[in-house]
């Protein structure tokens, strides 16, 4: 494969995001016609999210994201080709660096704030997908914009990308459409472990941070399948948030961060509030994921 035939893939690749758009449309529509989806508005917010997320993309793609690469290319410590193999290793190191962040998203609470916005939707279909963060353009980059250093050309992350985002779409598939598959899930990010993921139910929190392998949880002991007596409840664990309200999904999260920052009493905490996970406090360090995690399991057990 020459840089020519990339260059043309990769032109090919810029409708992608309208062919992801109009399959959430497709199943959204379906879902409401079979009356599958508890609320109709919440798709609507989630594509309206998208728009506003899109708009810093825009503006910022080319100069930033595009700019950094081909500057990065240039101080590339290696000079990779186009043969097959690198193109396995370039999805590899771009699959684990997308599972890396996403744990971050979860763990560092300012991160939270970005990421935890596509949490909030409590129905799971393709909508969900657009449910992102308008500051999502300070941390997603962060997924590939490293990779032409290692000599990685921008043009393959460029096809390499948008597959895994098309991957992605498909893990956030309604379970009207697709189950569990056991077999499947021993590789791959199926619907139902990324059903789990979005997940509220105390004994699923923070699991399987994969986008298209599963190995990576697997290696670090973040996987969790989905349990045959344990019925998935959407959403994040907040009882004020309203997931229909686009002021909410975008920008509650944040209000009360900075609450709990000018509140702490020490400069310390007030760093420690934003950097720390979400659920700590500077009173009693709170209660995070872990504990609601071991509690729920030590129930089940006991049960």
């Amino acid at each position: 494969m020459n840089l020519l035939s990339i260059e043309t893939m990769v032109g090919q690749l810029q409708h992608m995001s309208l062919i992801v758009l109009i399959l959430m449309l497709v199943e959204w529509g379906i879902l409401i016609i079979t009356n599958y989806v508890e609320s109709k508005k919440e798709g609507i917010v989630s594509i309206i999210s998208y728009l506003i997320q899109s708009i810093p993309y825009f503006l910022l793609s080319k100069v930033m994201i595009v700019g950094t690469m081909f500057w990065l290319y240039e101080h590339r410590f290696f000079d990779l080709n186009f043969e097959w193999y690198v193109w396995i290793v370039g999805y590899l190191l771009y699959d684990f660096t997308v599972f890396f962040i996403h744990f971050l998203g979860h763990k560092v609470r300012v991160l939270w704030c970005i990421h935890g916005v596509h949490h909030t939707a409590e129905d799971m279909n393709l909508t969900v997908v657009a449910r992102g963060s308008i500051f999502d353009f300070v941390f997603t980059p962060f997924n590939f914009i490293w990779l032409p250093i290692l000599g990685f050309h921008p043009l393959m992350i460029f096809i390499i990308e948008p597959i895994a985002r098309l991957y992605a779409t498909y893990s956030h598939l309604s379970e009207k459409f697709m189950g569990k598959h056991y077999w499947l899930e021993k590789i791959f990010i199926t619907p139902s472990v990324h059903r789990v993921h979005h997940a509220k139910n105390h004994i699923y929190l923070d699991r399987n941070y994969g986008e298209t392998f599963s190995i990576w949880d697997r290696i670090f002991r973040t996987f969790q399948t989905e349990l045959k007596d344990e019925q998935i409840l959407y959403g994040i664990m907040h009882d004020k948030l309203d997931s229909e309200n686009i002021w909410h999904v975008q920008f509650l999260l944040w209000k009360e961060l900075w609450s709990d920052v000018v509140k702490a009493p020490k400069l310390l905490d007030k760093v420690k509030y934003v950097f720390m996970p979400p659920g700590w406090n500077h009173l009693d360090g709170g209660k995070k994921a872990r504990e609601y995690r071991d509690e729920a399991w030590l129930s089940k057990q006991k049960a």
